[in-house]
């Protein structure tokens, strides 16, 4: 009679929490938070550029007035 080893496997599966009444109210607390996470971000990088002399910001390749645009993405 042969045992064939066994490789154990390194796959990690998400835990599954079960849902509760408060679930819902978890989820936009966690929403919230990322987003006001990235607002201040964005205000920081913001804050940052705009500190940085004109010379800074054409190397970079942008304008005062974009780097609102710049900072969220849309430019």
């Amino acid at each position: 009679m042969s045992h064939h080893a066994t490789i154990p496997t390194l796959h990690r599966r998400r835990a599954v929490l079960p849902r509760t009444p408060f679930a819902p109210l978890a989820h936009a607390i966690g929403a919230c938070w990322r987003s006001m996470v990235r607002h201040r971000a964005t205000r920081r990088d913001a804050y940052f550029l705009m500190s940085q002399p004109d010379y800074i910001l054409r190397d970079i390749g942008i304008g005062r007035s974009e780097i609102e645009s710049a900072v969220r993405g849309r430019r």
